[in-house]
């Protein structure tokens, strides 16, 4: 059973939706499934370890973010008094994820 539970931002769920149809516009379906299921495994980790990543003050108070698929970074937040990891983006092969942080509340 999972310490904390997931939340994500809607525009964060759009990411992922983003990151698929980049992926297989380039590389096909096949490699764009396997890659956002490496991206969702490496979010449902957090849900046991919330406290892992790089800490990002200089964007966000709070912010944490962490590699995944080679190429995606996941940003996220953690509420230790709800007990939840709120992910407010997903990056994916250079994508201006830190933009897209200071646009998202």
């Amino acid at each position: 059973m999972p310490v904390y539970r997931l939340e994500y931002h809607p525009r964060a769920e759009q990411d992922l939706v983003d990151i698929h149809k980049f992926i297989e516009d380039y590389s096909g379906k096949i490699t764009a499934d396997r890659k956002l299921a490496e991206i969702e495994a490496a979010t449902y980790r957090l849900a046991d370890l919330p406290k892992i990543g790089s800490i990002r003050d200089d964007l966000r108070p709070r912010l944490r973010a962490i590699p995944a698929a080679e190429k995606a970074v996941i940003c996220f937040t953690v509420d230790d008094e709800t007990r939840t990891v709120f992910i407010i983006c997903v990056g994916y092969a250079g994508s201006n994820w830190e933009r897209q942080i200071k646009g998202r509340k």
